[in-house]
């Protein structure tokens, strides 16, 4: 019987129709990288942070599909630092406390937890450095990382180490930034440095697969890249 590999997460990660090509969150392609006795299923929905995903009754579907031996990606961050009540918590107490919360739900399960760091957005200075937009959300993840005994995949150190190689200028591949007439759905053209185009979405399945095969990750053994 195949494994199944739950994802939690936000726009980053999610699936988008068709109508929306070429946008796509890195979890709409992940289970490419994969071999079939590893089936993705995709859970991750735009907008929602740690909050908002409990509370819409998201996280209960998860649940209902869960068996034991299945693993289940968990990557929050974009949408917990906005301001609004809906979805709005604090890094080191609301923000862990949900992290923490899908943490044991899954253990209760027999599902076995990886939590993710939120990837970087294309966000360059005119001096060419990277800045940082994510606050303290980041570390809350890797230090309930280490409280918790949960493997953490560091995306947002991978994927800003990729960009700053990539430059300013190349790195715009990876995004929705789009010339005016060059995608029928957006006639005028798309300027987002933080929702990936298909191109980028696939990369960023190459950095966390190759990053579970450094770490030999159990989950590396199924890994099909090439």
């Amino acid at each position: 019987m195949p494994t199944h590999l739950f994802l939690a997460g936000d726009s980053t990660m999610a699936t988008f129709e068709a109508s929306k090509y070429p946008q796509m969150g890195w979890g709409q392609t992940l289970g490419q990288y994969f071999s079939n006795d590893l089936i993705v299923r995709n859970h991750a929905a735009s907008g929602r942070s740690t909050k908002s995903f409990i509370s819409e009754g998201r996280w209960d579907a998860i649940e209902k599909e869960f068996q034991e031996g299945d693993y289940v990606l968990i990557q929050f961050g974009h949408n917990d630092q906005k301001p609004d009540e809906e979805r709005a918590t604090k890094p080191f107490t609301s923000y862990q406390d949900n992290l923490r919360f899908f943490i044991q739900r899954s253990r209760a399960f027999g599902v076995t937890p990886i939590l993710l760091t939120s990837i970087a957005r294309r966000h360059f200075d005119e001096n060419g450095n990277l800045q940082e937009t994510h606050g303290d959300y980041p570390q809350a993840v890797r230090e309930l990382s280490a409280e918790e005994g949960v493997v953490c995949i560091d995306m947002l150190t991978l994927t800003r180490e990729a960009l700053l190689e990539l430059g300013d200028e190349k790195s715009k591949n990876w995004f929705m930034r789009l010339t005016p007439g060059e995608y029928e759905a957006y006639p005028d053209g798309e300027v987002d440095n933080t929702h990936l185009h298909e191109r980028g979405a696939h990369q960023h399945c190459l950095l966390f697969v190759k990053e579970l095969i450094r770490i030999e990750h159990p989950l590396a053994s199924l890994a099909k890249i090439g």
